[in-house]
């Protein structure tokens, strides 16, 4: 059977279909409970678990906003791999400032204030 020039347009079963208007409203809805839920436990959680709660939260809501709004839910998935690629060299970055300001008292014994060896 030949494809006619109607079915021929048509997006084959394999391709990635984007979501509906009503599912970017309840990722919306999702998006303000979360944050109603972030101010609240502000205020109710008290402590370092404040902190733990909030970055929960934080970590959910931008979960939401990456897999709905930049599409990589529903996107092609050279478009994840980027992501990932993206947030590997991110966490290598803060790693790499994480180990020097780690080491600055280590390395202070070898210069001086100015930063210039002794």
């Amino acid at each position: 059977m030949m494809p006619t020039p109607q079915t021929a347009l048509r997006p084959a079963a394999t391709e990635h279909r984007e979501p509906s208007a009503l599912g970017y409203v309840i990722v919306w809805g999702a998006l303000v409970v979360l944050a109603t839920v972030t101010l609240f436990a502000s205020r109710a959680v008290t402590g370092g678990w404040g902190l733990v709660v909030a970055f929960v939260i934080a970590i959910a809501k931008a979960g939401l906003v990456v897999a709905f709004f930049m599409h990589l839910a529903h996107g092609r998935p050279i478009y994840r791999i980027v992501f990932v690629t993206a947030m590997a060299f991110l966490v290598l970055l803060v790693l790499g400032i994480l180990a020097d300001v780690g080491t600055r008292s280590i390395a202070s014994s070898y210069v001086d204030d100015l930063g210039y060896p002794l």
